[in-house]
């Protein structure tokens, strides 16, 4: 009896260890369709990193307004982003201003519907390099010494086709294999 007892536990041990090497397999870089599955209920990642993948997202948000809530970033994701304390600052704040269980939107008008990409890595925002001051907020500069070395930010506009102004958002990045969005991060380290 006690050999029976012992036997299944140990079939169930095997088990239970064979299930777990095929979900490290399935989080492992040589299985990517699971894995971006895994980002997508994280953080809606089905749009690869890069200025493709950032493009389609961005095209994609005004039509689907429940994407923007995919988009929540997670404590990890603001560690990804932000420097020692300023990450559980601006964590605290997005959670009290942004991600409070309100529907979110991220869209322009009817008809503005060209889309304008911009982007500046986190060091050069931190440098405030000549293309980050044209192409992004004032509020970048102070945020900059901040930001993570080596995250791509993302700033944006819907317009009307042949406009140059319209709907302006900011705060797009890709951290963690899923897209996040923090806007006007200088606001969330203020005070």
């Amino acid at each position: 009896m006690k050999r029976l007892a012992l036997s299944t536990l140990l079939v169930t041990m095997i088990g239970l260890t064979a299930a777990g090497c095929k979900a490290d397999e399935a989080d492992s870089p040589a299985a990517p369709a699971t894995t971006a599955g895994a980002a997508a209920t994280q953080g809606g990642d089905q749009y690869p990193k890069g200025d493709d993948g950032a493009k389609a997202l961005l095209q994609a948000l005004p039509k689907d307004p429940a994407l923007v809530q995919k988009l929540q970033p997670t404590a990890e994701d603001y560690k990804a982003l932000f420097v020692g304390a300023a990450a559980a600052k601006a964590e605290q704040f997005y959670k009290k201003n942004v991600w409070t269980g309100q529907k979110v939107e991220v869209a322009g008008s009817a008809g503005q519907t060209e889309l304008k990409v911009a982007k500046a890595s986190s060091d050069d925002l931190k440098a405030w390099t000549a293309a980050a001051e044209a192409e992004f907020p004032g509020g970048y500069k102070d945020v900059g010494p901040h930001l993570q070395p080596g995250v791509t930010w993302y700033r944006w506009k819907y317009t009307e086709p042949g406009k140059d102004s319209g709907m302006a958002f900011d705060g797009l990045a890709h951290v963690n294999g899923h897209w996040v969005w923090t806007p006007k991060p200088w606001k969330a380290l203020e005070g």
